[in-house]
């Protein structure tokens, strides 16, 4: 199945997700059926009394007393300890069927490939502080229609500082290596293959607690990088002329005392400059941006856990041709969990993106999402999902709707296997833009 819900599988399983990242129409694969290792169910036994300590450390250097002790899932992964780093990886190997190749209007190829899927996790095992990280890849070889093998690469890492009990920092990273099809509004028609786009970011926070409030300052960087498309009637798109880097500044005040809603205000600053002054249009594309977001944080764990937040965005553009846009949306990630055995993830998300078109100052895009997942027994676990996506420029809306489901079954803590269907609709704007795409897959899953 495609990375991108494969990453949403092990959120749906683990009870967590980030922050919600915009549809891509060419995604197919939306639910990756994945077995999370060390987040499963546990059974708590307790634990004999604990006898108290002469010595009292201060409230941010003692660690907390365990009065349960977890009995581990007989199918969940052990990991490999490296002396307080715990890594979790894992590959996938197994055979794709698409009715639609290319994604493409009229004239859709159908064809087999052969899908390999490495991915590694870890995390840190410390009393204080905390170190998280998860890398994947999704590597498509089809047998017949070699121009349009497909890859997608997803890493982050995460650092949590606690610097007093009431102040801590946050670091983190990401890389993001994805594909378009000419069935992108930005991506000719002509294209052969797909375009491939890389997406690297860091940010840094300080988070500190005023009793009752809690402050944020967070700076950011991101870095867009938008490689050629070769044409088939000879040549290549160039689009050197969309690289570009986005620094941001945001601050966010919430209110803490509430012990499950938690109401936050933020504001954000992201002004965006190109490599070249002016595109291939002859327009100066680089802009101001202001995203303004008034939300609540859910922690009513285990039941309920994320945040929503209504959102503002607008963006200003150099170029006196280029006309302000803006949008109003929700953003967000909302994880609910029933029962022990079932969990239900819903993601909404708004953004402005670049656009390289003479008539068109940029996209709006509004995407939302739902994946659930419910083991059937211990060690078989049923997937699936339905979204849809808006996106609105210069020639009207493309709305693409997608939907998977799945299944894993867990031989034993080292391999399961795997099946899906993901299907894809487009309706696009422009007439005869129309397509569809369905995906069979299966395969073989090793961890450690």
């Amino acid at each position: 199945m495609g990375l991108g819900l494969r990453l949403v599988s092990i959120c749906i399983v683990a009870g967590y997700c980030g922050a919600a990242a915009p549809a891509h129409s060419e995604t197919t694969g939306l639910l990756h059926p994945m077995i999370a290792e060390d987040e499963t169910q546990i059974e708590l036994v307790e634990e004999p009394a604990i006898v108290p300590s002469l010595t009292i450390a201060p409230e941010e250097e003692q660690a907390p007393l365990k009065a349960m002790r977890p009995i581990a899932d007989p199918y969940a992964a052990l990991g490999m300890d490296l002396g307080g780093i715990v890594l979790f990886p894992s590959l996938e190997v197994g055979t794709v069927y698409t009715s639609n190749v290319a994604s493409s209007a009229s004239n859709a190829k159908s064809d087999f490939g052969l899908s390999v899927m490495p991915s590694l996790r870890f995390e840190s095992d410390w009393v204080r502080h905390s170190w998280t990280g998860q890398a994947a890849g999704d590597f498509v070889a089809y047998f017949e229609n070699e121009d349009y093998d497909s890859m997608e690469i997803e890493a982050s890492s995460a650092f949590r500082l606690d610097i007093r009990h009431t102040t801590r920092a946050e670091f983190d990273a990401s890389y993001v290596l994805g594909q378009e099809s000419s069935a992108d509004s930005e991506v000719p028609d002509t294209a052969i293959g797909n375009r491939t786009d890389h997406t690297l970011a860091a940010n840094a926070a300080i988070i500190h607690d005023f009793g009752g409030l809690e402050g944020r300052v967070k700076l950011g960087i991101e870095r867009q990088i938008f490689e050629d498309v070769d044409l088939s009637g000879g040549g290549t798109e160039d689009n050197s002329d969309r690289d570009n880097y986005t620094p941001s500044l945001a601050l966010r005040l919430s209110y803490t005392d509430p012990p499950v809603l938690k109401p936050f205000v933020e504001l954000a600053y992201a002004p965006r400059f190109h490599d070249e002054k002016s595109d291939r249009n002859g327009l100066r594309r680089d802009s101001q941006g202001i995203t303004a977001s008034l939300g609540v944080a859910i922690d009513q764990g285990p039941l309920w856990l994320g945040e929503m937040a209504l959102v503002y965005a607008v963006r200003d553009y150099e170029d006196s041709a280029l006309d302000t846009i803006d949008a109003v949306g929700i953003n967000g990630n909302l994880t609910w969990s029933p029962t022990d055995l079932t969990s239900v993830v819903m993601t909404l998300a708004t953004s402005l993106d670049e656009s390289s078109s003479a008539t068109s100052s940029g996209t709006k895009t509004w995407s939302g999402r739902i994946d659930a997942a419910h083991e059937l027994r211990e060690n078989v676990t049923l997937l699936g999902g339905f979204g849809v996506e808006f996106e609105k420029f210069s020639g009207g809306t493309d709305t693409t709707f997608s939907t998977s489901i799945g299944v894993e079954w867990q031989l034993n803590p080292n391999l399961a296997w795997t099946a899906g269907y993901d299907g894809t609709w487009l309706d696009a704007a422009a007439s005869g833009g129309n397509y569809n795409e369905q995906r069979l897959m299966t395969g073989i899953v090793l961890r450690r």
